[in-house]
């Protein structure tokens, strides 16, 4: 629960409750002083008759207004950064590339590789200011593009993506996810998007599994299908190989928090429904929260330092 007062957001109102009921306690409690030390060794009335000056003033509580301070830095204020490129950088897009001997089968239009080529071309265009990286898996998974913000390195490899650069043949989806994974961990990504862009082979509990343990830590798998529905002008040889696991990848993208698209016959895949454009939230993700927001609580307690002077003060002269 948050509270937003104009451009401060106090990420833990409730301990402005007790702030309120300090202050009330230090306005109750204020006492009289003449501010004369002789008062403390005589009685009022003799002060008077001896013709001292009984002008004085109310005193506040120290205690109680440094007590009131330090609740209020404990409610923690904070300030929006105005520079959100400092934080958005530790957003990143991590893209698997199936390159498997299914994905040269022609039921896309050209084949299945060609749109897997030219929607991660698409997808590195649409990244902005995002690092994005790139994952090639079939019977194993390699890293041919670390996370980077310049996109020429990532386009250049997605538009040369053909079968046979991996030559353990299978889909090992399970170790590109771990693969994956360890991309994330090692750029520090607070929250990344994981892309699977594939026929829907190699999905197993072992890969489910691996979605679920990103989206539990903050990230989100998206599934982008290429493999086409129904009967397809192939050959023989070729259609038992174009079984479409679509339960699967739905329960991929369901276990990773994300959304499932597949493509039509075309090759062609509406991004527009993956909402590229959208930034995570910092009020859900607690490592962004450090680096969307500025604490304000450090210059409170700095205020309360010459208060609890004056009350060091007031208690030795007492």
């Amino acid at each position: 629960m948050t509270l937003q007062l104009g451009p401060v957001v106090v990420q833990q109102p409730l301990w402005l409750l007790l702030m309120l009921a300090l202050l009330a306690a230090c306005m109750l409690t204020r006492r009289y002083s003449t501010q004369n030390d002789w008062t403390r060794l005589i009685t009022p009335a003799v002060f008077a008759y001896l013709g001292g000056n009984g002008r004085g003033r109310r005193q506040w509580s120290f205690a109680l207004l440094t007590a009131a301070l330090t609740a209020l830095s404990l409610s923690q204020p904070t300030l929006r950064q105005s520079d959100d490129d400092t934080w958005r950088h530790s957003t990143g897009w991590v893209l698997l590339a199936d390159v498997s001997r299914s994905m040269t089968l022609t039921d896309i239009v050209p084949s299945r590789l060609s749109a897997v080529r030219e929607s991660l071309i698409e997808l590195a265009l649409q990244s902005g200011a995002r690092p994005v990286s790139l994952i090639l898996y079939a019977g194993d998974a390699f890293l041919v593009a670390p996370p980077a913000f310049d996109k020429s390195v990532f386009i250049e490899h997605a538009a040369l993506l053909e079968h046979g650069v991996i030559s353990t043949e299978g889909s090992n989806l399970t170790r590109a996810l771990s693969l994956a994974t360890a991309v994330v961990q090692d750029s520090q990504f607070a929250n990344a998007r994981i892309f699977v862009l594939g026929d829907s082979g190699g999905i197993s509990k072992a890969s489910l599994a691996a979605a679920r343990y990103l989206s539990e830590n903050g990230h989100q798998v998206d599934v982008l299908v290429f493999s086409a529905r129904g009967d397809s002008p192939v050959t023989s040889n070729q259609q038992a190989e174009l079984s479409l696991d679509e339960a699967g990848a739905k329960a991929l993208a369901l276990n990773g928090n994300g959304r499932y698209l597949i493509a039509n016959r075309f090759g062609s895949i509406d991004l527009d429904e993956l909402d590229l454009q959208q930034q995570a939230d910092a009020s859900t993700h607690s490592k962004l929260r450090s680096l969307v927001w500025k604490q304000q609580s450090h210059c409170i307690l700095l205020a309360a330092i010459p208060l609890v002077l004056m009350l060091f003060r007031r208690e030795t002269n007492g």
